[in-house]
This record gives structure tokens, sequence and C-alpha cells, in this order.
């Protein structure tokens, strides 16, 4: 028997006098349980008040969220753009306050490539005028082999505010069908955990099942299970507007601790064609008002010009269209005659 071995034995002892005995192995699974044990007199005495966040009030700080939506929308355009704000030290973004640490993004595109980051950063640029140098605190992983130990080795030794992850039906590597509850859950917990460990936020991007316009923004629309949507702390839903085309709607479908004000009108943002950048308009439209009814988006235009030139007011063409069973807003017709007599 050896010393040690003996010392152990001996339940007397004080731990100071073992310390040194235990080997390397025996410490790093000793200091990994302490951070896994958290005492309430401890959390009492935590200075917070709230949920600290990244994006104040809507994304906390350390979690996991998702934006969904239909394709072809700019949903990876917003995310890029949030990644930039937070690696650029904006101190807002889209009027919400952005409150970054370490100003530093990790960008996963499973669609792109150096070529296509390349032109979307310089679209960016038209807007922003930076130099060369600001763009430093921002970096791209295009590559999903190997992707969490990749990540896991970056912000060891680059920490992170935001981890895009776009998009998710790329990246989930479940052996079975994307479906799958448990797989999928396990899947999403391996990253959660991840943001936990280093202290950031995790976005990622994915679908909406066909045929949801049909209905009000919702959790219900998510593609696939709903383990999916149950991990996330918070959802947003980005939908098409149903009369301009250069308009987007965020729809906060799902938030922890998000007041319900947040949870029943979209906020109304703006794509420039040109550098593909998004603007808050400062509008807003009930969910209700999202829907597609039996009528598609160009025949709603045409019933709103047509009766423009009857000489009917936006009221009056208001009440008649939804007289008629259709969902249109006061505002939507306003844009509508606007862009009409525009081109006019």
């Amino acid at each position: 028997m050896n010393l040690k071995t003996s010392l152990k034995m001996d339940d007397k002892l004080d731990p100071v006098i073992l310390e040194p005995l235990k080997t390397d192995k025996e410490k790093e699974v000793e200091k990994k349980q302490n951070k896994m044990i958290h005492n309430g007199f401890d959390l009492i005495r935590n200075p917070i008040t709230e949920i600290p966040k990244l994006l104040d009030p809507l994304f906390p700080k350390v979690s996991s969220v998702s934006l969904v939506g239909s394709s072809d929308l700019g949903k990876s355009t917003l995310l890029r753009q949030f990644a930039l704000a937070v690696s650029m030290g904006d101190t807002k973004f889209l009027g919400w306050d952005l409150k970054a640490e370490h100003n530093r993004a990790l960008y996963v595109s499973t669609e792109d490539d150096n070529d296509a980051s390349t032109i979307q950063l310089k679209r960016f640029n038209e807007v922003r005028k930076k130099e060369a140098d600001d763009f430093k605190s921002i970096t791209f992983i295009y590559d999903t082999y190997k992707l969490k130990e990749t990540i896991e080795n970056y912000v060891k030794e680059n920490p992170i505010d935001v981890l895009i992850m776009d998009a998710y039906l790329d990246i989930y590597s479940g052996t079975n069908s994307k479906n799958d509850g448990g797989q999928i859950r396990q899947f999403l917990t391996d990253y959660d955990q991840l943001a936990k460990k280093y202290k950031f936020l995790v976005i990622w991007n994915h679908h909406c099942k066909k045929g949801t316009q049909a209905f009000e923004p919702g959790k219900d629309n998510v593609l696939g299970s709903q383990s999916f949507e149950a991990k996330m702390r918070l959802v947003c839903e980005m939908r098409p507007d149903l009369v301009d085309d250069h308009r987007r709607h965020l729809c906060f479908i799902k938030g922890n601790y998000l007041a319900p004000e947040y949870k029943i009108e979209s906020y109304v943002l703006e794509l420039d064609p040109n550098t593909l950048y998004f603007k808050n308009t400062g509008e807003r439209e009930l969910f209700e008002n999202l829907r597609i009814e039996v009528k598609k988006k160009e025949d709603l235009k045409k019933m709103v010009i047509a009766q423009h030139e009857e000489g009917k007011t936006l009221r009056e063409i208001e009440t008649d269209i939804r007289s008629q069973g259709y969902k249109i807003s006061k505002s939507s017709i306003h844009r509508t005659v606007k862009a009409y007599k525009k081109d006019d």
C-alpha cells in the first residue's frame, strides 16, 4: 500500500493534506462537479435582478433562440446584419439596445462560401462605410465537419457574444428522422450547454411548415418536432408583407420573460433591395392581419388600386375589402396607393 492510498483510507485527515496527492484528472473531475452544483445561499446573493440581455429586451445574453420563416425572406441577411452589429460594437440594433461584451460574432453558414460572404459584406458596407479593420471581429465557418469541436476550440481562445447557426436542417446531426424529438432535444442541448459554458447566445435559422402563411404567426408553424421550439428561449417568425414586397414582419411567437405586448403585433422592417440592409419602420401590425387569405397579394393590390381610382378614401377602401372577408390594414392600403402614384 503506497502513502497516497494509506492516507486516503484515513477519513479523519484534513482535505488540505490530501489535495496535493490528487491526480490532475481527479482535480479536473472535482472542479467540474463543483461547477455543476449551485447553492441557494450563493444564488440569492447574486446582485442581478433580471435576466441579462444581449439585445434588450428580446435576446438573453446566454441561451438558445431561433428565427424561423419560409425561404427567400432574408432571414440570413437579418442574422448576418445582427452579427455584424455585435462585432462592430453597435449599441443599437433596429432600435433595441445592444449590449455586447466582447464585440465578437461567429457565423456558421452552410449555404455560402468565401466569395458569397465577400459580396454580402461589401453590400452591407455600402450602408455602413466601415474600414476593413472593423470586420476583424466576425468569423465565418462553412464546413460542418466536427462542427461542435471546431466551435469550442475557437471560443476557448476568442470569447464571443453570439453564434449564428445557419441553417438548422443542414447542421442537425440526428441519425434518424428529423422529427425524432429525443434526438433533436439532445442535439440542441449539446449546443445550449456549450453556450452556457462559454457565455454566449446561439441563434438558429430554421424554416416554417409549408402553407402556414394561411394562419397567424405561432409556435405551431415551426417545421419539425415540437422539441425544437420547446428548447428555444425565444422564437421569432419572419413573415412577408401582404402588399409591399420589400417589407417583412418580425413576430415574436415565443419569449420566456418577454412581456405579452411583444407577442401580439409584428415589428415591420423594410429591406433595401440594393444593399440588402434592414431598417425598422417603427410600425406594427396585428398578427391576425398577416394571414394570406383566398386572394393573392397581387389581387389585393389590384382591388386597392381599382377602388382608389374610383375616388374612394383609404377608410372606405379598407371597409369595403374587409366586408368581403379579406384582412388588410389602412397602413397597407396607404402604402399600395403611394407606390401606385409614384409609378404612375
